[in-house]
């Protein structure tokens, strides 16, 4: 390839980094795959072009572009760990593994790749326990009508809560929906040995399956202790898995408030429900009490935001139903 070849394909390839960065990303996939008709071998657009086709929602044909970028650079960490993320959203449980072991043989420290090997674990537990159902009823809860009741906090909860290990918000390896100041526990919350949260887990099965009518599977479980100036972010707790595998309408999430903490403030911690992603449909706000428990579609985009002087705690739990 003589050198204006070489210098065309690559400002096409910038021109489409440019348009990514302008969130053009048809724009941008036209100009990578005008580098790629120059240079067969500009794995990096292959790359790009993968990604502009997860971010628009065209999974499946993603992993063509990643493997074809590892065909000719074999050691890009990132499009291993790219279609390993792929392979996940799709279901397909033991290649997303195989891709994520090889991106950390890459790099042993990457420690996204670390918590989704863990991830797939837990995954292909739940394939194996929770099939998808045909026959639900889309009734009982929906985008504006989410179940609400209330269990009383027991004595000692709170002190039990701020025992178990917690991290900061601010000090997440790998940040999520929460923000500011305060902390927040890992997934395993039910797992914890306690007589206390022992009969907490068996009383909130029982309230979500009496909710729901159904079985019910508990995939994350968690508490959080928001300080002044926190919250969560506008966000969902379905993913690209759940809709791929047709587990989205049998998927649901649980808030249960232990302690709502201070309410003489202009932002009390209102849980705010949305109709869409775009956050511009708000349908419903609700300020719990002390022993609130709430359920929602897991595809329901909820946010909230605290600036209390007391601590704010709060039981989450994300759940299918089978």
């Amino acid at each position: 390839m003589n050198k204006s070849n070489l210098e065309q394909s690559l400002d096409l390839y910038n021109r489409g980094v440019q348009s990514l960065q302008e969130n053009q990303l048809e724009e941008a996939k036209t100009l990578f795959e005008k580098a790629i008709k120059i240079n067969p071998n500009f794995f990096q657009a292959y790359y790009n072009i993968g990604n502009v086709l997860r971010d628009t929602g065209k999974i499946s044909e993603s992993i063509s572009y990643y493997e074809r970028c590892l065909k000719i650079k074999n050691d890009f960490l990132q499009a291993y760990y790219n279609l390993a993320n792929s392979f996940k959203d799709l279901g397909k449980l033991d290649q997303a593994k195989s891709n994520y072991e090889k991106t950390l043989k890459i790099n042993p420290k990457f420690l996204s790749a670390k918590e989704n090997l863990s991830i797939i674990k837990e995954l292909k537990e739940l394939v194996s326990k929770v099939k998808p159902l045909k026959n639900i009823d889309k009734n009982l809860i929906t985008y504006k009508k989410p179940f609400i009741t209330n269990r009383s906090v027991d004595k000692d909860l709170l002190k039990e809560l701020y025992k178990i290990n917690s991290n900061e918000i601010k000090k997440l390896l790998i940040p999520d929906a929460r923000f500011g100041n305060g902390k927040v526990s890992d997934f395993s919350l039910f797992d914890h040995k306690s007589e206390i949260i022992k009969k907490v887990k068996n009383d909130l099965i029982n309230i979500m399956e009496d909710a729901t009518k159904l079985k019910i599977y508990p995939k994350e479980t968690f508490f959080n202790i928001l300080k002044k100036n926190s919250g969560v972010i506008p966000h969902a707790h379905s993913n690209k898995f759940d809709e791929n595998l047709g587990y989205t309408n049998q998927k649901y999430s649980l808030v249960y408030y232990i302690s709502v903490g201070d309410q003489n403030t202009d932002e009390p911690g209102i849980l705010k429900l949305y109709e869409d992603k775009g956050h511009k449909n708000e349908i419903l706000q609700i300020l719990p009490s002390n022993g609130t428990i709430i359920i929602f579609p897991a595809s329901q985009f909820h946010s909230a935001s605290y600036n209390g002087n007391q601590d704010r705690v709060m039981i989450g739990v994300n759940f299918y139903t089978y």
